[in-house]
């Protein structure tokens, strides 16, 4: 009876928002209890109703309008700026100003100067609609001194942390299991700055007014670190820092960050198998977390390397045998297995046909696999993508693909849950194989792909081109899967960051097809594809301003790459190269143009169409439903 009641006032409380809410000023303060719910709240105080029927604590912060609503705030504003204007100060509420002030990250612009800057950061807010959703979900505080944080468990920070960012780099214990171990060692100051560092992550996505000062409190908590002794949270700490850090635009910072936890783990011996035991306390979701700890590291390590692609990173040559993490439901449930060792993984084609490891495992072995590749040599080595190097690199690679079994390879779960690890797995190994097979591909490079931040430059000398069809079908095939896997229905800003330069890879590509390969049919859908990616590095570049310069600056090299003016989309070779030859492949006045709409291409404000505007790419593959729902079909 209970329940059908507080349904029924929940009901009730819907229907009248509804049927009232032309009369009714929007409320844009909310109870914790509601806003954590995402459910809508009348702000009664001291108590609003769904609170007092479901028997909840009903908690406020403290809004920086004061109480005040709408009309008496323009009115307070309205007051403020005639005091300015009689004293000869007169105040700068401008939105630009505004957005100044509360922005987390900066505006970046590329080098043409061409583009209309994008705003970065899910602090800038375009529309007054777009301010009050949010303040409604999330309220208003103006410090975080507004806002009691009672328990971890509680905490509507690093619940966001955990709602967002955990499933996409899960090394930090279980929400639950954090709170516990928490009670259990109030005195354990590392792992009170690792709270911290959950905070100031969490803030990142819903909270930006409070990362500032959030901030302020890790930077505090590493200054006292230092007299301590350190353990495997701090090394979680200066981990998961860096990654906030390095996608925040401060890069030189997060490699400090990610060395110090480097030495830290090696310090401790993270990388031998007996440590999780030895440190465990007999506890197997702790030991679980700390054998995470180390490959976390390891793949983190390995994808700022693979942004680049430096031959070798610190943790490559370190001998490890640290045992494999378990699934994401084991480790979230606490029943934790035997673990599997990482002699077991490599030998998996010699075991029983039931073997499983988990994703986590797999993503291991696809940074593994990708550290070989990275150790063909650099972009200025005599022997950087050879031939031979290149089919060794792919027997690797294609090894990893063969022997994944059939509930990894379909990263889509029952449900329309996204197993978040074997997407960041496939993203990361096929924007590797784009970027091996590429130079030997009929996709050249554009100069202008120099200023991206998530690429190597381009060679300055392209190997020979031998079996140029085969490289480039290899490159078109590896676009395709990254596209299909980003149509899966879960918002962007779930995922890891890292996947912005994993769409990256095969954005620059795909400039370079649709510039000399594509035509008709194809084209149009590579248009769309286009869209595709941009609405999803946009809305990553909403939490990751970093994703907002990567952003930037394909739609910089896009606007050259495709335009009409300069060239054909031809394939530039030496036998092209003469006068009179040359001239002969430039497109006539009436020949079909090279994009419909292209001439808008740097326009800033573009956005996704609905998933019908996809329909003719779902035919490109056979394998793919056209009634998967995909994530921006709520938008």
């Amino acid at each position: 009876m209970a329940a059908e009641s507080t349904t029924h006032i929940s009901r009730i409380m819907d229907s009248e928002e509804q049927s009232s809410a032309a009369a009714k000023p929007r409320v844009s303060v909310a109870c914790l209890p509601c806003r954590s719910r995402h459910v809508r709240c009348d702000a009664q105080q001291p108590v609003c109703i769904r609170c007092s029927s479901e028997g909840k604590t009903c908690e406020y912060v403290k809004s920086r309008r004061g109480g005040l609503n709408r009309a008496r705030l323009a009115e307070r504003r309205r007051a403020r700026i005639g005091d300015g204007a009689i004293n000869g100060s007169p105040l700068d509420t401008s939105p630009e100003s505004t957005a100044s002030a509360r922005r987390v990250g900066q505006e970046h612009r590329s080098p043409g100067g061409s583009l209309s800057s994008l705003p970065l950061g899910h602090s800038v807010r375009s529309t007054e609609s777009e301010t009050s959703d949010r303040e409604e979900a999330f309220g208003t505080p103006n410090s975080i001194t507004d806002i009691q944080f009672s328990s971890v468990a509680g905490d509507f920070l690093v619940k966001l942390y955990y709602r967002h960012f955990h499933r996409c780099h899960p090394c930090v214990l279980p929400q639950s299991k954090l709170q516990q171990h928490y009670e259990s060692t109030p005195g354990l100051e590392t792992l009170a700055l690792l709270i911290a560092v959950l905070r100031f992550i969490g803030s990142l996505y819903s909270c930006p007014d409070l990362t500032p000062q959030l901030r302020e409190k890790v930077i505090e908590g590493f200054q006292a670190a230092k007299r301590l002794a350190p353990d495997t949270f701090l090394v979680q700490c200066h981990l998961l820092y860096s990654i906030a850090l390095y996608w925040s635009t401060e890069k030189v910072k997060a490699r400090e960050e990610i060395d110090a936890a480097i030495r830290i783990a090696l310090n401790l011996g993270l990388n031998r198998r007996q440590f999780a035991s030895e440190h465990g306390h007999g506890d197997a979701i702790l030991q679980e977390s700390l054998r995470r700890t180390w490959w976390q590291l390891y793949c983190i390590d390995a994808y700022y390397a693979a942004i680049k692609r430096q031959p070798t990173f610190p943790l490559c040559e370190v001998d490890t045998d640290t045992d494999l993490p378990c699934e994401e439901d084991e480790y979230e449930s606490g029943s934790i297995p035997t673990p599997k060792t990482l002699d077991d993984f490599d030998s998996r084609e010699f075991g029983p046909e039931n073997q499983a490891f988990s994703s986590f495992a797999y993503l291991i072995g696809a940074t593994r696999s990708i550290a070989l590749a990275l150790s063909a040599g650099a972009p200025d080595a005599s022997n950087w993508l050879s031939p031979k190097t290149i089919a060794e690199v792919d027997a690797i690679i294609d090894g990893w693909f063969l022997l994944l079994p059939k509930s990894k390879k379909e990263v889509l779960r029952e449900g329309n849950v996204v197993d978040e690890l074997m997407f960041q797995a496939q993203m990361a190994v096929h924007a590797n194989l784009i970027a091996l097979h590429r130079p030997f591909a009929r996709l050249p490079f554009h100069p202008l792909e120099g200023i991206s931040s998530c690429l190597v430059e381009p060679p300055k000398r392209l190997p020979v081109k031998d079996s140029e069809t085969v490289h480039t079908q290899r490159c078109l095939q590896s676009i395709e899967a990254q596209l299909q896997l980003l149509v899966l229905p879960v918002q962007p800003f779930h995922r890891s960051p890292f996947t912005i330069c994993m769409t990256a890879a095969g954005t620059h590509t795909l400039l370079a097809a649709i510039k000399v390969l594509f035509s008709g049919r194809r084209l149009a859908v590579a248009r769309h594809q286009l869209r595709l990616v941009v609405g999803y590095m946009k809305t990553l570049a909403k939490v990751w301003p970093q994703g907002g310069r990567n952003l930037e600056e394909i739609q910089s090299i896009a606007q050259e790459v495709l335009s009409r003016k300069t060239e054909s989309r031809q394939p530039v070779t030496p036998e092209t190269e003469t006068g009179s030859e040359a001239s002969q492949k430039l497109p006539a006045a009436d020949a079909e143009p090279c994009i419909e709409g292209l001439d808008n291409w740097s326009n800033p404000a573009l956005t996704l169409g609905s998933p019908d505007t996809l329909s003719a790419y779902w035919s490109l593959s056979n394998d793919f439903q056209p009634d998967v729902p995909v994530w921006f079909s709520s938008y």
